[in-house]
């Protein structure tokens, strides 16, 4: 028998679930999963500083340069978490200050 273009055939199609499991994720969670390497410029901003207090040589002026950029480079790569944290303490401290200020 010949085809024509209104014969059609009929195909049975499997049909396949899939689960997904999904899982809650929970602050305290991402905080113990959370990158830790940027406490290493940290450290060292936090001895680089010291050091600068404690010197009164030129070293001490690059140490404090090297500080500076340590504590810069730390707080690029903080986790959300602490930059939004340091942002909330920025933002409290700023409004006490102008108060301060207002009322003076």
């Amino acid at each position: 028998m010949a085809k024509t273009l209104l014969d059609v055939e009929l195909t049975t199609i499997q049909k396949t679930t899939s689960i997904c499991f999904t899982s809650k994720t929970t602050f305290s969670s991402e905080v113990s999963n959370m990158p830790l390497f940027f406490l290493i410029p940290l450290c060292t901003a936090l001895a680089t500083g010291y050091f600068f207090k404690k010197s009164n040589d030129e070293i001490a002026y690059l140490s404090g340069v090297f500080a500076a950029i340590s504590l810069i480079l730390s707080l690029v790569l903080a986790p959300w978490q602490i930059q939004f944290g340091l942002l909330i303490m920025v933002l409290i401290m700023t409004n006490r200050l102008l108060q301060e200020n207002q009322s003076k």
